[in-house]
């Protein structure tokens, strides 16, 4: 299904007018500058939608419609991957969606979700995901990857990520280490014995220039996370 947002509406699951006629379950109400994040069901299928309609209209007709457009290319780009959220398409200017897996945060997870095997996964999908040039640069987050029920990952949230293709290599390298980097940080706070020593030098080299490290969230900009955010965005 396409993401473009010139597609005919009966090319999508389902449109705003939708949004009426059930009982959304919030999961992050949105700031001045953040989605409206919650769970719309339609047609038996339950679909994650990130909504910027409420925002103030500045901010919603400029970065709003930007980070919905930018979020869908890196997820159009993705498409495929286990690792990503499926079905994903662009409801209108404002919003987007793509199918829901449940799930707990892993910033939430305990060592009984979140295990050696769960993290070996993890850094398989993130491989993957520089695969197709994509650096996600968000990964030291908890609350953008997902335990799925079988305790799968998911990479979430892609309004912070970079496509590498114009880069050059030596750059690459160090976007793609960001993200490794993310992913060890939480492996070495639950399973530090199952790291393994080349892992282990990884992380402690890349907390050694961690400080010179610019990029922080958006563009250089580090929004604050939501908190208690309930399980289950994916």
């Amino acid at each position: 299904m396409s993401a473009d947002s010139n597609a005919p509406q009966s090319d999508r699951p389902f449109t705003r007018a939708d949004f009426g006629r059930g009982a959304p379950r919030i999961l992050n109400k949105g700031r001045w500058a953040n989605a409206t994040v919650f769970v719309h069901e339609h047609a038996g299928l339950q679909w994650v939608v990130k909504d910027f309609r409420a925002c103030p209209l500045p901010y919603r007709e400029t970065f709003g419609k930007f980070m919905v457009s930018r979020e869908i290319s890196a997820l159009e780009t993705l498409r495929g991957l286990a690792s990503v959220p499926s079905g994903a398409f662009r409801v209108d200017a404002y919003a987007l969606a793509y199918r829901f897996v449940p799930g707990i945060e892993m910033a939430d997870a305990g060592p009984d979700r979140a295990t050696p095997e769960f993290f070996r996964a993890l850094e398989a999908a993130v491989i993957a995901m520089h695969g197709r040039n994509i650096a996600h640069l968000d990964l030291r987050y908890g609350g953008n990857i997902l335990v799925s029920e079988t305790n799968e990952p998911l990479l979430l949230d892609f309004q912070s990520h970079i496509k590498l293709g114009g880069f050059p290599d030596f750059l690459k390298k160090v976007l793609k280490k960001a993200d490794l980097a993310g992913v060890y940080k939480h492996w070495s706070h639950r399973h530090p014995d199952s790291l393994g020593a080349e892992r282990l030098a990884f992380l402690g080299r890349a907390n050694r220039w961690r400080r010179f490290w610019v990029l922080k969230g958006y563009f250089g900009y580090k929004p604050q996370h939501p908190k208690n955010r309930p399980p289950g965005d994916a």
